[in-house]
């Protein structure tokens, strides 16, 4: 099983699913693998949250889309002669959430190795930068407003039940993630039952409401470089045809003319393709995994 195959097959039941996925296009619903199952539960959450030793903002609370303040949230924990602040407050947590409130641990493959090792495979294999959220959201309320995210998302329902709704997709590649869909701009609407998963497009409008038991699920996000990141790691390639002390004249009077034989210069420049696509990738973080200590053998 090459790289990619052997990525799908922690997300898919059936990892040959992945190759109907239509990128950035439309939505995709799927049955997610064991593994992708096993990767969050109430119970690990519960324990993170007492025993992790998580400080904000690695956890955050939001109501009706808000931001709560994380005072209301977190305490003071001292260990040895270190007083530690914005440590999680899992009664105080516990209480805010039944009251309505979404609990986002954000970048849980920070702190478990399991979802480290997901989205290291998935992002070698795709060479994009993987990250994870994971939500728990109250009984029949909405996560957060409608909105876009900047990044490819895979759901994965691990409890519980949460209905989907889906809008548009931008109609070009410049837009804001600030400025959220209409509600007149719905598209679909889908249910997802623990086990189901749900690929969403880049910039695909959506928002979520929690069924009658709440709703736990892990997002697991894919973020591919910019373009703007290409250019770039080009200007860095193509400034090494200058020499380190090469200036423009004194004045203004002879700049214009010396400026259109510098971008002469970078036309005629060769570029290194491989050089470039290689450049770009290597600065795509990836999440780092438990290392074997060096002893007992």
């Amino acid at each position: 099983m090459d790289g990619v195959e052997s990525a799908w097959a922690r997300l898919f039941a059936k990892p040959e699913e992945a190759e109907r996925l239509d990128w950035g296009r439309s939505v995709f619903r799927f049955a997610t693998s064991d593994e992708a199952r096993s990767l969050i539960n109430r119970e690990l959450v519960e324990n993170w949250l007492a025993y992790g030793n998580l400080r904000y903002p690695q956890f955050s609370l939001s109501h009706a889309g808000e931001k709560l303040h994380p005072t209301g949230y977190t305490r003071a924990r001292v260990f040895g002669d270190h007083r530690h602040t914005g440590c999680a407050d899992p009664g105080r947590i516990a209480a805010t959430i039944d009251r309505g409130a979404t609990l986002h641990l954000t970048g849980v493959e920070g702190w478990d190795g399991r979802v480290a090792l997901l989205c290291a495979e998935l992002g070698r294999a795709l060479a994009a930068q993987v990250q994870t959220v994971a939500f728990l959201t109250a009984p029949d309320h909405f996560g957060s407003p409608p909105h876009r995210d900047g990044t490819h998302v895979f759901v994965i329902q691990a409890e519980g039940t949460k209905r989907w709704t889906l809008y548009d997709l931008p109609a070009n590649d410049d837009w804001d993630p600030a400025y959220p869909p209409g509600e007149d701009a719905v598209t679909e609407e889908i249910e997802l039952r623990a086990g189901e998963g749900l690929y969403v497009p880049l910039g695909m409008g959506h928002r979520a409401r929690a069924g009658a038991e709440g709703s736990l699920h892990l997002s697991v996000m894919v973020n591919t470089p910019q373009l703007g990141e290409v250019v770039q790691a080009w200007a860095a390639q193509v400034s090494a045809a200058f020499g380190s002390q090469e200036r423009l004249p004194i004045g203004r009077g002879g700049r214009i003319d010396a400026m259109g034989e510098v971008l002469r210069r970078i036309q005629e420049a060769p570029v290194d393709l491989e050089a470039l696509a290689a450049a770009v990738e290597s600065a795509i973080p990836v999440p780092d995994l438990a290392l074997h200590l060096p002893w007992p053998r």
